[in-house]
């Protein structure tokens, strides 16, 4: 049934928090060197102190913490284990597993041990292993919605989408209110080109889930790729309603406007979401193609949107091609050349930043670096905006970032 995928991501795996066995982190964690230097085999302190140091980005210290206090002696299994899942949000994955194999296969419980190691195999990409540790508990005992959707998946990553599409169907019929089965389910279906499937079970999901956005904006994209244009805005729209404050149907709104060719309603998407205090390099990236559609004589205007997004993200590439464009048609190809190196190098994949960086070789006198990256151009698909939609649809399937 199925065929070759392109990259499914776990979306459980993103929502997992640390077991611990103690209370919620403090919000007022920040304490003094004394008070942080206390007994660190106190594991149950120091295990809360790790959390609040990874929540704050110090990921130096944190692993510091770890090498000392995995060093203590008479740690209890739980302990061990809690030590061992703090390696892995660490994503030292090989020191977790080490750790993970000297604890009771029942410790914390069997479940929670077994997708406690599945993880840590799957983070390795061990796929094989990862279905072996949770086919050994299926074996025992009905598995959770998290271990069903990390099995489902790894059998997806070994090209074994049959097993994966039973699974994820048979989660669903059983928890029909499982969200990551049918999330997970829909990116296998659109990574077998089964869009119209897809958006079936998109369909399934917003009904059971209708005041979830990001159903919305799966669903939205599911007919992007069928060419339902006027359904996917309407999708975004509700997403927008749902969660204002969130990129995604900020930007796929005005993407489909874009699309649409209703480029003044997609400048009014894009100007709302900016009103909203919606922070994006995407989305000033947007808004400058869309001021050269409505003015081409303008491009100043758009040059503006396009410092901005590159202020926002450094290693926007789609604004760094535009930009590198824009430039060399008004007689700066060194300028032009540097920004479209930059987005070469962040994304040599991407046509469009390939073809222009090599019309600004030429513009340099490059010759012969232009004419080799048009030997690596067999066709002249050079729409950034189509790159970008095409990139960030994949990400939403694939419960990327």
């Amino acid at each position: 049934m199925m065929r070759r995928s392109r990259q499914i991501i776990c979306r459980v795996c993103l929502t997992l928090t640390f077991i611990f066995i103690a209370g919620a982190i403090s919000p007022t964690w920040a304490q003094s060197s004394a008070q942080q230097n206390e007994n660190v085999c106190d594991v149950h302190s120091t295990l809360h102190r790790v959390d609040g140091l990874l929540k704050l980005h110090r990921e130096a210290e944190a692993q510091l913490l770890l090498q000392r206090v995995v060093k203590c002696s008479h740690l209890s299994q739980i302990e061990t284990f809690n030590i061992a899942w703090s390696y892995g949000r660490m994503h030292d994955f090989k020191t977790a597993l080490r750790l993970f194999a000297t604890v009771d296969a029942n410790v914390p419980d069997l479940q929670t041990h077994a997708y406690a190691v599945a993880l840590g195999q799957f983070e390795m990409s061990d796929y094989p292993s990862v279905i072996k540790t949770l086919k050994t508990v299926q074996d025992k005992q009905a598995l959770n919605p998290d271990c069903v959707n990390l099995l489902a998946v790894s059998y997806a990553k070994l090209g074994q989408y049959q097993d994966a599409y039973v699974l994820l169907q048979g989660q669903i019929q059983e928890h029909p209110r499982d969200l990551f089965s049918y999330l997970n389910l829909i990116t296998l279906l659109t990574d077998a080109g089964q869009f119209a499937e897809a958006q079936k079970v998109a369909t399934e999901c917003v009904a059971v889930f209708p005041q979830n956005s990001e159903v919305f904006v799966v669903r939205g994209a599911t007919e992007t790729l069928l060419g339902q244009l006027d359904k996917a805005r309407s999708d975004f729209d509700n997403a927008v309603k749902i969660s204002p404050e969130k990129k995604d149907p900020r930007f796929f709104l005005a993407l489909t406007d874009y699309k649409l060719s209703n480029y003044a309603a997609a400048v009014a998407d894009l100007r709302s979401a900016m009103h909203a205090g919606v922070i994006s390099a995407d989305l000033e990236y947007l808004l400058a193609e869309c001021m050269l559609k409505l003015d081409p004589t303008k491009p100043a205007d758009a040059l503006a949107e396009l410092d901005m997004a590159i202020r926002l993200d450094e290693n926007s590439a789609p604004s760094r091609t535009l930009r590198g464009k824009l430039l060399l048609e008004e007689g700066n190809p060194k300028k032009a050349v540097a920004d479209l190196e930059i987005a070469h190098k962040i994304d040599p994949a991407m046509r469009s930043a390939t073809y222009n960086l090599a019309r600004a070789y030429f513009a340099v006198g490059k010759q012969k670096e232009a004419q080799t990256l048009y030997q690596q151009l067999q066709e002249q698909t050079t729409d950034t905006v189509t790159e970008l939609s095409d990139r960030r649809i994949k990400q939403v399937l694939a419960g990327g970032p």
